[in-house]
């Protein structure tokens, strides 16, 4: 949780970046933090004057290494298994009557756990209030999931007892909700990659950003619009780099590239664990071809480029779509983004929703956001065996019974091999 500070007559940014932060010339980290000081006068070392009565909040200096789950005090909420527990103001709360758990490839993990609400426990009236946005740590058997934030808790007054709900996302989950600080404008940008665009609004907020491989060649120019959500900006950057993104356990907003890998898991129809799978199919969004144009700027040549979807072409059906992409400057970027828009509608047209009695794999392990699935459910329209990336699971417990649900999509929809063939041919 990220500290505040009350200025005294005699401070400055300097003296209290040395006092929070290690080091004075932190102080710009500070100021970045606190928008309401932009536009301020400045004192002789570049710094915003603040005056007495003048509320700073002062980041949050993030650990890059997961924490082992010490606390000093450990809350039962009741007697139910305790297979996930959350720690809140260094308590562990465990004992929730169920919960939900979202492990996702390609967007943020997030979880929901009920508990009983009684009033008469002063730590849970402590540690859960509204809108406080404390930092939580997820585990699920002793094993940090993710570091996060715990959102708004709803409660629910039923006729025999009241219960709470808690929310919550991993820490870089902020990028999804939040916009660029005015201290970071002009948000024009010219000859960088997406790791100088992203690490010095994404510290902002305290969040580091790890590039598994790599952030891509530079961009020529970027500009943003000041309403524009930050994940989603560069999400579309992300994509012209043939880039997907999630959390690790840290919470550290992650860019990554799939990779095809043996299958984690098999599942057959008939044959436990699975208990059902059924395909989840868009026709209406479903296209022939795709070409995307860059906007008509003076500065460059209108660009266009349109990708074939040879499933339809093939049949002869026709399906047209257009889509407007304003950061590509060059053919190869426009070429990334249109495909990454075709990957996009091969996962949300064509994807399967399966559903197991179990959250591990064979040997144990515990199912994993990104994994490959391999399916034989021919009444399910998957005539032959077929390998699946898994895009979300979905980990529940209701009282005592535990599933998974796995939303699957086909390995290409994240990579340039977009399928040609499909399951049922």
């Amino acid at each position: 949780m990220s500290k505040k500070h009350t200025v005294i007559s005699g401070d400055t940014l300097g003296a209290i970046s040395i006092r929070y932060l290690g080091t004075f010339s932190k102080w710009r980290k500070i100021a970045d933090t606190n928008p309401q000081l932009t536009g301020r006068k400045t004192a002789s070392d570049g710094s915003p004057l603040i005056f007495p009565g003048d509320i700073l909040i002062i980041p949050e200096e993030i650990t890059e290494k997961p924490t082992a789950p010490k606390t000093a005090q450990k809350i039962e909420l009741s007697k139910n298994e305790q297979d996930v527990s959350i720690i809140i103001d260094g308590k562990k709360f465990t004992g929730f009557l169920n919960y939900e758990i979202n492990l996702s490839a390609d967007s943020f993990d997030n979880f929901s756990f009920t508990a009983p609400y009684d009033l008469a426990i002063k730590e849970i009236k402590e540690a859960i209030l509204p809108f406080a946005f404390k930092n939580c740590e997820v585990y699920y058997f002793g094993n940090l999931l993710f570091k996060g934030y715990l959102l708004t808790p709803d409660p629910e007054i039923k006729e025999s007892a009241t219960e709470i709900t808690l929310q919550g996302y991993p820490l870089c989950g902020v990028l999804n909700d939040c916009t660029i600080p005015p201290s970071k404008y002009p948000i024009e940008y010219y000859n960088v990659t997406l790791k100088d665009i992203a690490d010095p609004i994404a510290d902002v907020y305290g969040i580091k950003v790890e590039y598994k491989d790599g952030p891509g060649d530079p961009f020529n120019e970027i500009a943003v619009e000041p309403t524009e959500k930050i994940l989603n900006f560069l999400l579309k950057l992300a994509q012209q780099r043939k880039l997907l993104f999630t959390n690790d356990e840290n919470g550290r907003l992650v860019f990554y590239k799939p990779k095809k890998d043996i299958a984690f898991m098999q599942f057959k129809t008939g044959v436990t664990p699975l208990l059902s799978i059924s395909p989840q199919f868009n026709a209406q969004g479903f296209y022939s071809h795709i070409t995307g144009h860059t906007k008509n700027d003076t500065k460059f040549e209108p660009l266009s480029y349109t990708y074939e979807n040879k499933y339809l072409t093939k049949k002869g059906i026709i399906r047209h779509e257009t889509i407007m992409v304003d950061d590509a400057e060059t053919k190869t970027d426009l070429e990334n983004a249109v495909k990454a828009h075709a990957g996009r509608m091969f996962a949300d047209c064509i994807s399967y929703s399966l559903k197991c009695d179990q959250h591990v794999n064979d040997k144990g392990k515990l199912f994993k956001k990104g994994m490959t699935v391999c399916i034989d459910a021919p009444g399910a329209m998957i005539t032959k065996q077929t390998n699946f990336i898994a895009r979300n699971i979905k980990l529940k417990r209701d009282t005592s019974v535990k599933t998974a649900e796995i939303d699957l999509v086909l390995p290409g929809s994240f990579t340039d091999e977009l399928p040609e063939a499909l399951p049922w041919d």
